[in-house]
C-alpha cells in the first residue's frame, strides 16, 4: 500500500493540476513498480510560502527579493531598437 506524501508552496495550484499530479504519481508507481492503484493513497499538503523557508528566509520573502530584482533589471535595460529590413 504505496503512501506518497507531496509538500509543494500553497500559490495558484488548481484542483485539475492536482489531480493531474495525483494521477501521474500513481501512474508512475504502477508502471515503475508494479503498484496497485487501488491500494495508493497520494497526499498534497500546500504550505503557506510564510511557513516555508528556503536560504535563512521563507519563501514569501525571496519570491519578493526576485520581483524587486526583476523589475530593477527591467527599468535599467536598454529599450531594444526595432529591426529594419534591408531590400
Amino acid at each position: 500500500m504505496p503512501y506518497v506524501n507531496v509538500r509543494i508552496t500553497a500559490d495558484n495550484n488548481t484542483a485539475a493540476q492536482k489531480e493531474r499530479v495525483i494521477q501521474r504519481i500513481t501512474q508512475v508507481l504502477v508502471e515503475e513498480l508494479g503498484k496497485d492503484p487501488a491500494t495508493t493513497f497520494v497526499v498534497i499538503d500546500e504550505v503557506p510560502t510564510d511557513n516555508w523557508g528556503h536560504r535563512s528566509t521563507t519563501v514569501t520573502k525571496l519570491r519578493a527579493a526576485k520581483a524587486a530584482a526583476t523589475k530593477a533589471t527591467a527599468k535599467k535595460a536598454p529599450a531594444k531598437k526595432a529591426a529594419t529590413r534591408q531590400a
